[in-house]
């Protein structure tokens, strides 16, 4: 569960927020708030039980297992070296510690307490050997070989155990051999039928081989199974956003909800939403989940990004601040200091903006695109030279298209580099000849190579404008095609072709009447002259 969560393009992240009104009476309810993702309602079922036995080992361990799952490593070790502290002969209890070490990289400390535990344990206790093959398979550095040793005696020990076989699954599937572990899911809901944890890992397997419907199918099954098993609805969520059905898939999120309504599911949801690009709906399930938990910085990163989608760029900017002045450090990802960048430069602290994208830059360098963030930056600035050198790098690094031809033109021609303006220009055009701005853009930079139109140079691209304007777009260019008429009209004027001239006034009359050197030519003797 915790590693699909992960998967995610903005890496958002669970959250274990206080409260719940959920109380579980035995550790098997517990546990199974916990595999149901309700986390803060488990949380409360396992403070009742150590209430009333503060020395039980296990529930320590379960309760640090919760932590865990809720990405709450240091509060899952604490718990875990409670439970050793109170009952140093539970093996279980080092079973935890050493995973925790494991996760760290502090692998010569993890295998002692695993050696310890399986000591402890002599070899009668098949959660145990479960417990660290978990570890093994789950964490970012694998030990494959010591897990299968580890399932193999487990189910020795437990043959009818459906959880022996969910893991030795889970381990398969890390060799990426599906067809084994969908054999060993198979087992599992034989073993349990009334389970729908074995379909779901089948569904993970059909997600990773992007057999997107077949993994629907198998959460269906799931969910028919047990309807309240609360992350099969997720795990459909997933499934259908990358399917591109994402109104499915945010109604199944919100079915989610209603299955599970602790406050860090309410996160998620918003977490989901914002990836499947639903910002409004992100702002209200954000805003939601901060009526239960103020605290959580990560909400503002949602609201943030959101805001900034849905151009709330003074309070996103708000959000942005808040999430940076109080998130630990090493929750902070490169997005964060983009999207900080964007809600600067909207909200015109464009130097600040240029720092921001310049660190977004630093921690992903293959992101080329930010250099055309910059770029547009410099450009809010006046301080063009920087923005060329930008848009240049970022097309020297990347695939150069239309826009950025296009940018780098306008910056060229507001920096009064009229040659590099037109050659940027001429570029557009190759690559979109429809595109009007093409031929206005080389028209205007013509224009000002040929000031006094001693060569009348911008002519042939006004008249290619001209022709390429739809009449759709007529008002949105009124500016344009004044500027691009009157050209044309005093052109013909100064070659003695009246009748002509008269043509393109009376297009700049129709289009701004109070035109003064329209009028003017117009009520001229000459162009009355004109049919």
């Amino acid at each position: 569960m915790k590693k699909e969560i992960k998967k995610t393009k903005l890496i958002i992240g669970l959250f274990l927020i206080a409260g719940s009104a959920t109380v579980a009476q035995t550790l098997n309810d517990a546990i199974k708030l916990t595999t149901n993702e309700q986390f803060e309602s488990a949380d409360a079922a396992f403070k009742v039980l150590l209430q009333s036995q503060p020395n039980n080992g296990d529930y320590c361990f379960y309760f640090g297992e919760n932590y865990f799952k809720n990405d709450n490593m240091e509060m899952a070790n604490a718990m875990y070296q409670k439970g050793a502290d109170a009952n140093p002969t539970n093996p279980i209890s080092y079973v935890g510690l050493g995973k925790v070490q494991w996760y760290k990289d502090q692998s010569a400390d993890a295998k002692a307490n695993f050696f310890k535990a399986t000591t402890l344990a002599a070899g009668k206790n098949a959660t145990v050997l479960m417990k660290i093959a978990e570890a093994y398979t789950n964490a970012p550095t694998k030990n494959l070989t010591d897990a299968f040793t580890l399932l193999a005696q487990a189910a020795k020990l437990e043959p009818k155990n459906p959880e022996v076989y969910i893991l030795t699954g889970d381990a398969f599937l890390e060799q990426n051999n599906g067809s084994k572990a969908v054999e060993n899911y198979e087992k599992a809901g034989t073993l349990d039928p009334k389970s729908p944890r074995a379909l779901l890992k089948q569904g993970q397997i059909w997600n990773r081989a992007k057999n997107y419907q077949l993994a629907i199918d198998t959460y269906k099954k799931a969910k028919l199974i047990d309807s309240t098993f609360a992350p099969a609805f997720r795990e459909a969520a997933e499934i259908y956003h990358k399917a591109g059905q994402d109104k499915i898939a945010y109604g199944q999120m919100k079915k989610y909800i209603q299955l599970n309504n602790d406050c860090g599911a309410r996160a998620r949801s918003a977490g989901f939403a914002l990836e499947s690009k639903f910002y409004k709906e992100c702002i209200v399930d954000a805003k939601e989940a901060q009526k239960c938990d103020s605290t959580n910085v990560f909400i503002h990163r949602y609201l943030a990004y959101a805001k900034y989608e849905t151009v709330d760029y003074a309070g996103g900017l708000e959000n942005i601040n808040f999430f940076f002045a109080n998130a630990p450090a090493d929750k902070v990802i490169p997005q964060d200091y983009e999207y900080r960048a964007k809600l600067l430069s909207k909200t015109g602290k464009d130097s600040l903006a240029i720092l921001d994208f310049k660190k977004a830059m630093d921690l992903q360098p293959d992101k080329v695109e930010l250099n055309g963030d910059i770029a547009n930056a410099y450009v809010q600035m006046k301080k063009y030279p920087e923005a060329i050198a930008a848009y240049k790098v970022k097309m020297e690094k990347g695939k150069p298209g239309v826009n950025d031809y296009y940018k780098l033109g306008i910056a060229y021609y507001k920096s009064k580099d009229f040659i590099n303006a037109d050659s940027s220009f001429v570029q557009v055009i190759k690559l979109q000849p429809e595109l009007t701005l093409g031929h206005l853009w080389r028209a205007k930079s013509n224009s000002q190579l040929d000031p006094k139109n001693e060569k009348w140079l911008a002519k042939p691209f006004y008249e290619t404008y001209l022709t390429k304007v739809k009449p759709e777009d007529t008002e949105k260019s009124k500016s344009d095609l004044v500027g691009a008429n009157t050209y044309m009209g005093v052109y013909f004027m100064n070659n003695k072709n009246v009748c002509e001239a008269k043509a393109y006034f009376k297009k700049v009359a129709e289009l701004e009447p109070t035109n003064a050197n329209a009028k003017k030519f117009l009520e001229s003797a000459e162009a009355k002259k004109c049919p």
